[in-house]
């Protein structure tokens, strides 16, 4: 799914970067596209951990796929590139905004194309959500969703399009 979620956070990014630039004369869009592949760093926190043999336990089990994948982990990744971008002049507000959409762009494709897909609300429950729109197959060279990349496609388009006309005016 890395392809799509790199389509998917780029259309959600040109449209907000373009939404935000003509409210605060700010445009991060490049924050939110890299923030679209933090929730799948618990595939490699696990093993990165075991190699200095500590085991970090999530619910009582060690990390699994879908541990990051919720509101929590979104709002704890936000603070934290808020605070490593501050150096670098960027307000924290600005960074922790477009980190916060970001990971969220990453969380509406697996529910776009997952159901059930992750607890998305832990800690405020621990029940799996998801969309399920696409029966999501990855047929395409074994590494994409035929119609989810289709889909995301018309939506880049369509972002394009919007940004356009967004920063027109």
């Amino acid at each position: 799914m890395r392809i799509e979620h790199l389509i998917y956070s780029l259309a959600i990014a040109l449209v907000f970067g373009a939404l935000y630039y003509r409210l605060r004369g700010k445009d991060y869009y490049w924050i939110i596209v890299a923030s679209a592949f933090a929730p799948d760093l618990d595939l490699i926190v696990d093993p990165a951990l075991k190699v200095f043999g500590i085991t970090l336990l999530v619910s009582g089990t060690p990390i699994v796929h879908g541990d990051f994948h919720n509101i929590l982990v979104m709002i704890l990744y936000a603070a934290m590139v808020a605070f490593l971008l501050l150096p670098l002049g960027i307000k924290f507000q600005d960074s922790f905004i477009f980190a916060l959409v970001g990971f969220a762009a990453h969380l509406f494709v697996d529910a776009l194309s997952q159901n059930p897909a992750y607890p998305f609300f832990y800690p405020l429950s621990s029940q799996y959500f998801g969309i399920g729109l696409f029966d999501y197959h990855a047929d395409l060279f074994r590494i994409a969703d035929r119609w989810a990349l289709i889909f995301g496609l018309a939506l880049l388009a369509l972002a394009f399009f919007l940004r356009r006309e967004i920063l027109r005016r």
